[in-house]
């Protein structure tokens, strides 16, 4: 039972937190006030960023099901647990950096945040059930990685990054290959049908935040919502059944 409290303690501080950064906001602004302050090249339109609601719920159903495993006397792994509280925690820290405009932390953070979360993720087997149970931090991860990108652009256009002679739609593009190769990585390898989800959902939205005023931007956001699309449906090894 001590394990359930502690996960519903983790997962109740991350929401606190997030809502106060919102309501209050913390240090007197916002995340996207802050956010909307520079032309970052890789930025989604503000919308995608309401996700947040979905992943929240999906992990109160993450929760649920561990709890259902508990009333079953199924075993919790304590490893699972730990990571989970220590993302938590880097996510807390996160949030508060970035309000305060610590953006070389925030970075640095949400970098750990990433392998924390890439190390949840695989203490789930490669099964069906598992491959269901694991949907909650798929999508954490995938907008993790998400995060990690549109952070990065910010802190290059922060520091006048002059992107080696590269226009910034250039640098936007590359972003975005970058993104798709790791999705279809996780489709391919992990048999993982709902990460690359959170992609296209970004995708779309680099794609109207910038509408026509940046067309490669635009075209490449199109098109390669459109390989995972692809990748989602017909991507697989042939080795494991899907």
């Amino acid at each position: 039972m001590f394990k359930i409290i502690l996960l519903m303690l983790f997962f109740i501080s991350t929401v606190i937190v997030k809502l106060l950064s919102i309501l209050l906001p913390i240090n007197g602004q916002t995340s996207g006030e802050i956010f909307n302050r520079l032309p970052v090249f890789f930025t989604p339109a503000n919308y995608v960023f309401y996700i947040w609601i979905v992943i929240f719920i999906l992990l109160a159903w993450w929760i649920w099901n561990i709890m259902k495993d508990y009333k079953s006397s199924r075993p919790i792994p304590t490893k699972r647990i730990l990571l989970y509280g220590i993302a938590s925690v880097i996510y807390i820290l996160c949030i508060l950096s970035w309000h305060y405009e610590l953006f070389g932390y925030t970075f640095g953070f949400l970098t750990v945040l990433l392998s924390c979360l890439f190390k949840l993720y695989l203490t789930y087997p490669l099964d069906d059930l598992s491959r269901k149970n694991r949907l909650p931090i798929s999508f954490l991860l995938g907008w993790t990685f998400i995060s990690f990108f549109t952070n990065l652009s910010y802190l290059l256009t922060f520091y006048e990054f002059d992107g080696f002679g590269m226009t910034k739609s250039l640098w936007g593009v590359i972003f975005l290959t970058i993104a798709t190769a790791i999705a279809l990585h996780f489709r391919y390898h992990y048999f993982d049908r709902f990460m690359p989800i959170v992609f296209i959902w970004t995708f779309i939205g680099v794609a109207i935040h910038h509408n026509f005023s940046e067309l490669l931007l635009t075209a490449a956001s199109i098109f390669l919502s459109c390989v995972l699309i692809v990748g989602i449906i017909f991507f697989k090894k042939s080795t494991r059944p899907l």
